[in-house]
Parts: structure tokens; C-alpha cells; sequence
């Protein structure tokens, strides 16, 4: 997986830092002062074993600190003979974390630490079989496995809930980056090859191949990752940050087999390494194993990988580059403009958690200078993806630009950059802003989520990866009085560092971007200049060669492998009963239901309402997605839209209005509605319910200069998401055409959403569409079909119920007795066979089948279920192995479709022949009771994922699930055998003669052509 500077549009969603710090880029370095009375267990074991200076097998310990605020002990170790850091979190878990990462600073543009992540997992010492990290996918149940390659480096997380497989999956990972095999042929198809387009026929063309090749032409199809993957070569162009350490598709081809050899023998040694582990279990095993095993076979070197300071400039500098046309956005607003500004070393702390905050200040949320200056008079149609502050190299950065912007403005645009950074100068933040902001570093503290572990090891890896001293960063409460001390002792301080940073900054990096006709041509054209270039040099022994080891790859593709040798676990492991959660169930208001859930929520309260949208006319039901993204953001209760938005960041973690539709348990009849979704803490439930109050009874719906701005904004991030999530809008769109479920998910969050955005944001008057929103909220705001869910401390229980039922009583309507899932209307959906071919400008496919699923409580909803996990392995070593695309698989969710998937494909109607092709395997009963066993625990993984207190209950509240119905599912699941899983097979797969079908990608004439697939041109 990359994590390229593309994804630091973690700052793209600076919203979500709002409410989530902790999850964040810079998260350990941020926070506010908390205490807390609880004690930590694992703290306390951890602590009667490790002194500062005291030795524990084969790693000295550096540090030990207790850190109240996070509620956990860090430890800092070093390993003696070679010098690899060590970090250990005691906290009490038990989803335990483990990541082990390396910085790696490439200094060209081949993709070599990215191919080298791909290539480590392909195959190991101890465990020499073809892939075993996704093979462990489907031995383990792992909460999270993942590998990612940033700019300067490459990290290995994962997360478990079970010991024996914490250390099952930690000695797969060691293995892989310490003893890899790194043969050739997993060379050739995780980065690069030249291969024969049918590799059988010597006479078909030759092309390139590999699934890195075409992840990277995939990246690159969003201008916006060009743009951002620009800034920061433009920006820090001295060393590794000046190249692409993803990997140019351009120059990808010029990595050879022994340069990715060498650049692992350095980079991937404990002396270049930072090991980290997290939760419950004893650190004394961890040390044992990783030491036995692994570190005492190496010696200490010198890897020289440090990554200097950038030299200051004594001018700023600016660029122009073009990109291709977006079909999803306004043609005549597509050019980019941004400045980026060199910032401050990453390791200092105390700067880096003043300049998040600042970056937040700017930026952040309608009250910011530049959401004022920028967005609000619609210069562009949105920040550029890039915007905020960035954390992830060496030297920070920051910066401010907008996507979206029409020919002409962009020098409007850098002038008013530079008067609003003035206007800070000399105005500062208002107090209460400043307030906002520590109070949600505050709630982010107690909120707590099940992947926090795995969470801290990625949001600590860009400063710990830089040298710096990770347990310091952790010490959340020293940063924010040192924070609230600057501001005592100089009211001006933030006003100065705006100086500092960005008026007096000479070191600041101009970008344009604009879309020229010819782009894509282009680049083909360069790829095919290229291709030709190394066929051409070829010679006949060259040419008999490539054959040979097409061939070759594609036996080893295709041959069975004995997997004896990979550590798993067994679904006699898995509990076939559950933790029940315990719910209260009453209604208040005159009758609206209330679901209880008493929880240890650490002294926050959760709330969320469902509103059904049943009774709404037909004419004002397409409009709900819009109303859902609006309506917190126009103003409610006398308040406009700043005021309230800045309540809203003072007293909660956000308030959230999304869609709701969920599938009967029994039929296939479905609920729609409107989730509305808070948290806050104790002291602050009544605010929380008195904002829902005004939202519901007063919000305002006639600011159209604000409703335009909005919808120009939501327009822009939907079409951004196409690229990113094509198999998602795939699987939309296949299924729409099979069930009534897929027909509504379509309309109100598929490419037909995105359709209807892309219009709206080019019509010149919305006022019509503003007054169809008004009178949605009109009908649909209120008590008369609410149902209500709280999660909250069981001493804090009472009180929460007393402002709810506070707060129904101040709601209009009456409540009702309604049907959540009324009977389906047949006249208004009639299943059909579809296939369209969405033809975007994009240089891979994203591809989906579907068909019809089965309700929750339908009996084969275990043994389908257990089918989707079984065809993985398969569909991977067709779609990615063999095809080079980036991932395939089957999706199958009980109340939700069965759809076969690509991403980032390079091939078109082979996957879908590969999507057959698992079926037929699955028919022949091709697979064994080990097989069996894997897929179950592959589904495990997510039946059983760990829920965080403030989410126990929502599978009742949301879905209609009890927990008879659940553990019923799960022996459903756990008791499904080859005959089942033949059976569900045939019925549901073979012998279903409605699917749809969806291809997003470029033009196809095989598709263009065939006369049962329509073609859509966007």
C-alpha cells in the first residue's frame, strides 16, 4: 500500500481531525491536560520488569514512562548488538499491535522502496510459499494487516485480538523483512516486466506488466495525487522527498532485480529498523522471540539513510505543470493553484504541535481566515488536497491552495493567500477558536476506539522515523502547557509564528495546474516510446527469455503449493457463542424508542437517532443525501452557519447526518432513513442535545450564497472519491440493477449520486433545489418516526436519559407506530440483467458482477458468506498475480449483494472471465477442508472485529440484529461444509439468471461493441 505525499490529505479531511486527533498524522504530539485514576495493569507489569539501564534479552531499556493522559506505560529499548529501537506501549487492550518499519530514502523515481514492500511479502526464509502475507489473511483473525510505503519510509502493521496468532503473524512479518527470499520472478510481478500480452503466444505483443507498474498509473489518474506529488518534489527537492518514492510508472521500468536486492541488504537491517508493540501481552516474550530469532543473527552497521535538512532558499520558486480534464467536474474550473511553505524540523515537538494547531486555525471549518477568503467568494470549488499541515517529512510543511478554479483567477487567488495571512498578522485568532480546538484534543483523549494501538504505531512513524524521541512525543499533557504557557506570556504568539512561517518565509513553493486536452494521449504515447525502446534493444535471446519466464511466472502462478509450513489458527478456535451486550429498551416523548446501552465510555455519551423517511411525497426522496451533507453546515436556532459551527466544535465530536438504509433480516424489503450520529462528554450532554434541538426545530434553509458554496464543495470531494474508490462505484452500480437495496444505494451514494452532484454544482441558480431541501426538512425533521440509541457510563446513565427525554419533549410531531421495513412495492423495481461500461479517462479499470444476496436470517447467509472468503485466494492469483492489477475479491454481506471486484486493473473482460472462473473452481469442489477453514476464519476477522464502547448496541439499533440472531449467524458460519457451500453456489451464483455487471475505466472497444453492455460516456 503507498502513502505517498497523495495521502496527506489526512489533511484533505481536516474536519475529521476536529474529532479525532488521536488518529492523525501528528497525533502523539497533540492534547490537552486530562486526568485520570485508573490504573493500568499492564503498566504495572511492564514496570516491574523494566528499569532504566537494566538488560532483557539482548535490548537495554533506555526509558520507562507512565503517561496518565493515554492511559499507558511507554518503554524505550535499544537492541544491544545492533541498535534497532524498540518501543513498547503496556496499555490495557487486548487488541495488541505490532509494526515494525525502516526509513527508506530512494533518490530516484523507480519505486524501489515500494516494489521492495510488495516483493518482502512474496516469500520467506522460513516460510518460502508464493505470498504468505495474504495467505495469512485467511490463517489469522487479524483486526488489521497492512504494509505501507511513505516518502522515507516503510512500515508493517497488524493487530490481533488472539496471542497465539500476535505471534503467529509477528514471525511471518520478521521473517519477511529480515530473511526474504526476493527471487526474480516476484520481482517481475510485483514491480516490472516485459511480457507477451497472451504470455502462451510468442507472436503477441510485448507490454509492460506488474502490479506496482499499474497501482502507480492508478495514483497518477487523480490530477489531484499529480499535484500534491509535485508540491512536495517542487518544495524539497534536495533529496529523497525530490523524487517519487511510489514509484513514476515512467520510470519504474528502469529498476532492475539487483538494485532492489541492494537497497533492501541496507535499509531492511535492525540497525535501520524501529520496532514497535502495543496492549496486553508480556514484553518479555515479545523481546525473547524477536531477539532469538531475528536481531542476535545481525551486527551493527552504519546504513547512512539519514535524511538531511533541506537548504533554505533565499527566494521562492514556482512551477506549472498540466494534468488531465476531470468528466466528473465543470470544464471551465479545473486548474489547481497552491503555496507550499517550508516549516520546522519534525522532531521538534513543541513547534510541530503549535503549527498542527495553527494549520487547524487557518483552515479549519467555516470560521477559518481561509475558508472565509477562499471558499466563501467561490475562487475554487474546494481546498486542493493538499491543504493543511503536513507532518510526514523531515522538514514540515504547510500549505494553502484551492482545485476548481476558473481560468484567470488563479492570481486573484495567491493575492488574497497573502492578504489574509496579513489580516492574521494583525487580527490573531479569536480565543474561542483556540478553546475549540483543545477542548476536541481533550474529547479525542477519552474517545476510544478498538484500532488506537495500530493507530499511535502510524501516526507515530514520520517523527520517530526522523529520530525523534517517540515516549516524548507521547507526553500529550507537557505539549499543551508549554502550548497554553507561550500564549500567556505573549497574546501575539501564534500572530508572530504567522509571520515567521509564512509572511517573511522565502522558502515557499508556488504550483499551477491546468488540464490540457492532449494529457492522456500524451502519456500513452510516452509509454509506448518507452515500451518500444526496450523491445527494440531486445535480441533474439532476450525475446526467448521473456517468453521463458512468462511461462515460467505463470506456472508458478498456477501450481499448488504446500502451505504446511504457515502458522494458523482453527475455527474450533472461535467461540460459537458471545458477549452479549447489555440494552435497556423504553420509550419517552409520548413514545419514541429509546435503546440504553451503559458502557465504560470514559465519561462520554454517544448519541444517535434514526428518522424514516417512509412518508415522505416520491418528489422530495432523491433530495435526503444532499439534506443529510447540508444540514448541519447552513445555521440552526438563530445561529449562523459560523456560530453554530463553532458551538458545535466547543461543546462535541462533531455532529453527523448521514443516510441510513439497511435490508430486513428476513426479506428483502428495506429501511430508509436519516442517521443523525454525536458523542460529547458528560458535562457537556445537554449542549450536545440543545444543538440536535435547534437543528431539528430551527435550522436554517434560505442562506443560498452558503447552500452554493456547500454544493460545489460536496461535488468536487465526491468526484475526487471516483478515482480512489472505483470498485466501490462498481459494486454500486452492478448490484442497482438486481435488488432493491442496490437500486436505492445507488441513487443516494453511487456515480448516479455523483451525476446529480456534478449538475447541481454547474447550475447557476439553485434556489429551486434549496427550496425542495427546505421542504424535506420540513416534513422529515422531528419526533413523528424517530427511534433513539445512547451509550454512556453506567454512572452517567440516568442523567442522560433525563436531557433525552428533555430534549423529545421540545421535538415536534407526534410519535408513530410505523413499519421500519414496509412491504416492497413490486410496481417500483423490477430486477433486470445490466452491464455498463462507465467510460472514464482513466488508465485502469475498476470492475464488478453481482448478483442478488439473501437476508440476514436466510439459512445460506452462513454459507455464502463463507463462499466469498473462499474464492479470495483464488481471485487473487488471478486478478493480481496473473492480471497485475492491484487487488480483486468477492464481497458478500448478509442483507447486501454478492459482487465480484477489481481495482486498479489493467485488464477488462479477462477479469471478468476470472470472476467465472472462481465459480467453476468452487463448483468442481477444486478446494479442501483447509481451504474451508481459512475462509471461515478470513469471515471472523470481520464478525468478530472489536468494537469500541461507544458502538456496542448499533448492530441491534442499526441492523435490527439481536444477539440470538448473531450468535445464530455465526454457528451458521462456523457449521457451513463443502456441500453447503456447493450448494449456495449453484442456487445463488450459477443458476441466478439476473446480475449486473459494471466496468469503470477507458474506452473499450470490446465493450463498445458488444450489444449487451451499454456504454456511458462521462
Amino acid at each position: 500500500m503507498l502513502l505517498v505525499p497523495q495521502l496527506r490529505a489526512a489533511a484533505r479531511a481536516l474536519a475529521a481531525v476536529r474529532s479525532s486527533w488521536l488518529h492523525s498524522r501528528q497525533t502523539p504530539r497533540w492534547g490537552c491536560p486530562v486526568s485520570y485514576s485508573t490504573q493500568c495493569q499492564a503498566g504495572e507489569a511492564v514496570r516491574s520488569v523494566a528499569s532504566v539501564g537494566s538488560d532483557l534479552h539482548g535490548f537495554r531499556v533506555l526509558q520507562v514512562q507512565e503517561l496518565a493522559e493515554l492511559q499507558l506505560t511507554a518503554v524505550r529499548l535499544q537492541h544491544i548488538s545492533t541498535a534497532a529501537d524498540y518501543l513498547h506501549i503496556a496499555k490495557d487492550d487486548p487488541n495488541n499491535a505490532f509494526c515494525i518499519g525502516f526509513r527508506t530514502t530512494p533518490l530516484d523515481s523507480t519505486g524501489v522502496p515500494h516494489i521492495l514492500e510488495h516483493t518482502v511479502l512474496c516469500g520467506s526464509e522460513k516460510y518460502p510459499v508464493r505470498d504468505p502475507f495474504f495467505k495469512m489473511l485467511n490463517r489469522s483473525l487479524s483486526t488489521f494487516m497492512n504494509a505501507m510505503t511513505g516518502s522515507d519510509y516503510t512500515i508493517y502493521p497488524f493487530s490481533t485480538q488472539n496471542p497465539t496468532d500476535f505471534r503467529n503473524l509477528m514471525s511471518v512479518y520478521l521473517d519477511a523483512v529480515f530473511k526474504p527470499n526476493l527471487s526474480e520472478l516476484d520481482f517481475c510481478q510485483e514491480g516490472w516486466r516485459l511480457e507477451h500480452a497472451d504470455p502462451k503466444n510468442k507472436n503477441s505483443p510485448i507490454e509492460f506488466k506488474g502490479v506496482v507498474f499499474n497501482e502507480m498509473k492508478g495514483v497518477f489518474a487523480d490530477s489531484q495525487n499529480i499535484f500534491m506529488q509535485k508540491l512536495q518534489n517542487g518544495l524539497l527537492p534536495s533529496h529523497t522527498y525530490g523524487v517519487v518514492s511510489g514509484g513514476n510508472p515512467l520510470d519504474i521500468p528502469s529498476l532492475t532485480w539487483y538494485q532492489l536486492k541492494k537497497f533492501h541488504s541496507y535499509h531492511y537491517h535492525p540497525s535501520n529498523c524501529r520496532i514497535y508493540t502495543y496492549g496486553n501481552q508480556n514484553l518479555e516474550d515479545h523481546l525473547s522471540f524477536i531477539n532469538e530469532n531475528y536481531l542476535r543473527h545481525f551486527t551493527k552497521i552504519e546504513p547512512h539513510t539519514e535524511v538531511p535538512d533541506e537548504p533554505i532558499w533565499s527566494k521562492p520558486l514556482s512551477d506549472h505543470i498540466h494534468c488531465g480534464f476531470d468528466s466528473l467536474a465543470p470544464a471551465d474550473a479545473q486548474k489547481s493553484v497552491a503555496i507550499s511553505y517550508r516549516l520546522a524540523d519534525v522532531t521538534d515537538i513543541s513547534e510541530c504541535f503549535m503549527l498542527n494547531i495553527l494549520g487547524e486555525l487557518l483552515v479549519g471549518g467555516p470560521n477559518a481566515p481561509f475558508y472565509k477568503s477562499l471558499l466563501e467568494p467561490l475562487h475554487g470549488s474546494g481546498f486542493s488536497s493538499a491543504t493543511g499541515f503536513c507532518g510526514h517529512t523531515r522538514n514540515t510543511s504547510f500549505t494553502i491552495g484551492l482545485q476548481g478554479v476558473k481560468d484567470g483567477r488563479a492570481e486573484v487567488i495567491l493575492t488574497e493567500i497573502e492578504n489574509t495571512f496579513e489580516r492574521v498578522k494583525k487580527e490573531g485568532f479569536p480565543k474561542v477558536r483556540i478553546e475549540a480546538i483543545l477542548h476536541s484534543i481533550e474529547l479525542a483523549l477519552k474517545h476510544q476506539t478498538p484500532a488506537f494501538g495500530v493507530g499511535l504505531a502510524m501516526s507515530l512513524a514520520p517523527f520517530w522515523n526522523q529520530d525523534g524521541d517517540p515516549v516524548k512525543s507521547l507526553a500529550i499533557n507537557q505539549a499543551i502547557d508549554d502550548f497554553k504557557k507561550s500564549l500567556e506570556e505573549n497574546p501575539r504568539y501564534l500572530q508572530e509564528k504567522v509571520n515567521q512561517y509564512f509572511i517573511k518565509n522565502k522558502h515557499k513553493y508556488t504550483l499551477h495546474m491546468s488540464p490540457t486536452e492532449s494529457f492522456e494521449k500524451t502519456l500513452k504515447e510516452k509509454e509506448a516510446a518507452l515500451l518500444k525502446s526496450h523491445v527494440d534493444s531486445l535480441s533474439d535471446e532476450d525475446r526467448q527469455m521473456i517468453y521463458d519466464m512468462g511461462l515460467k511466472l505463470a506456472e508458478k502462478q498456477q501450481e499448488t503449493e504446500d502451505l504446511s509450513c504457515l502458522p494458523t489458527l482453527r475455527p474450533q478456535d472461535i467461540s460459537r457463542t458471545i458477549d452479549r451486550v447489555q440494552l435497556s429498551h423504553m420509550r419517552f416523548s409520548d413514545g419514541v424508542p429509546v435503546q440504553a446501552s451503559p458502557q465504560s465510555t470514559n465519561g462520554i455519551t454517544y448519541f444517535r437517532a434514526v428518522l424514516d423517511v417512509q412518508t415522505l411525497p416520491p418528489d422530495l426522496v432523491p433530495y435526503v443525501p444532499l439534506l443529510c451533507s447540508v444540514l448541519t453546515n447552513m445555521g440552526a436556532g438563530g445561529l449562523d452557519f459560523r456560530e453554530f459551527d463553532q458551538q458545535v466544535e466547543l461543546t462535541t465530536g462533531g455532529l453527523s447526518v448521514s443516510p441510513h438504509l439497511q435490508q430486513h433480516v428476513h426479506n428483502y424489503s428495506i429501511e430508509r432513513g436519516v442517521l443523525f450520529s454525536s458523542y460529547c462528554l458528560q458535562k457537556n450532554v445537554s449542549h450536545m442535545f440543545n444543538l440536535w434541538e435547534k437543528i431539528l426545530t430551527e435550522v436554517n434553509m434560505e442562506n443560498l450564497s452558503r447552500f452554493s458554496t456547500l454544493v460545489k464543495m460536496i461535488a468536487t470531494e465526491k468526484s475526487n472519491s471516483v478515482i480512489h474508490g472505483g470498485h466501490s462505484y462498481a459494486m454500486q452500480a452492478a448490484s442497482s440493477s438486481v435488488s432493491p437495496y442496490g437500486a436505492v444505494r445507488e441513487q443516494w451514494s453511487g456515480l448516479t449520486y455523483v451525476e446529480q452532484l456534478k449538475k447541481l454544482s454547474e447550475t447557476s441558480n439553485l434556489k429551486p433545489v434549496l427550496i425542495k431541501l427546505s421542504q424535506l426538512a420540513f416534513v422529515l425533521l422531528g419526533k413523528k418516526c424517530m427511534r433513539v440509541a445512547v451509550n454512556s457510563s453506567p454512572e452517567h446513565m440516568d442523567s442522560t436519559l433525563k436531557e433525552l427525554e428533555l430534549f423529545l419533549d421540545n421535538l415536534g410531531g407526534t410519535p408513530q407506530n410505523y413499519e421500519t421495513h414496509p412491504p416492497l412495492d413490486e410496481s417500483q423495481f423490477t430486477p433486470q440483467t445490466r452491464r455498463t461500461h462507465h467510460v472514464f479517462p482513466f488508465p485502469v479499470n475498476y470492475a464488478s458482477r453481482s448478483v442478488a444476496g439473501v437476508p440476514y436470517r436466510h439459512p445460506d447467509a452462513g454459507p455464502l458468506r463463507v463462499l466469498g472468503r473462499l474464492m479470495f485466494p483464488f481471485l487473487h492469483r488471478e486478478i493480481r498475480e496473473k492480471g497485475g492489477a492491484y487487488g480483486g475479491g468477492a464481497s458478500v454481506s448478509p442483507g447486501g449483494p454478492i459482487s465480484f471486484y477489481s481495482y486498479r486493473d489493467p485488464n477488462s473482460s479477462q477479469t471478468f472471465e476470472a470472476f467465472n472462473r472462481a465459480l467453476n473452481w468452487v463448483l468442481k469442489g477444486d478446494f479442501t477442508q483447509r481451504d474451508i477453514d481459512e475462509a471461515k476464519l478470513g469471515v471472523f476477522q470481520s464478525i468478530d472485529a472489536p468494537i469500541g464502547p461507544g458502538s456496542r448496541g448499533l448492530r441491534n439499533f442499526l441492523a435490527h440484529i439481536t444477539d440470538d440472531m448473531f450468535e445464530e449467524h455465526r454457528v451458521s458460519v462456523l457449521d457451513s461444509d463443502a456441500q453447503d457451500i456447493m450448494r449456495v453456489a449453484r442456487t445463488h451464483l450459477l443458476d441466478c439468471h439476473i446480475e449486473g455487471a459494471c466496468l469503470i475505466g477507458p474506452s473499450n472497444d470490446s465493450f463498445k461493441d458488444d450489444p449487451f453492455w451499454e456504454c456511458v460516456q462521462h
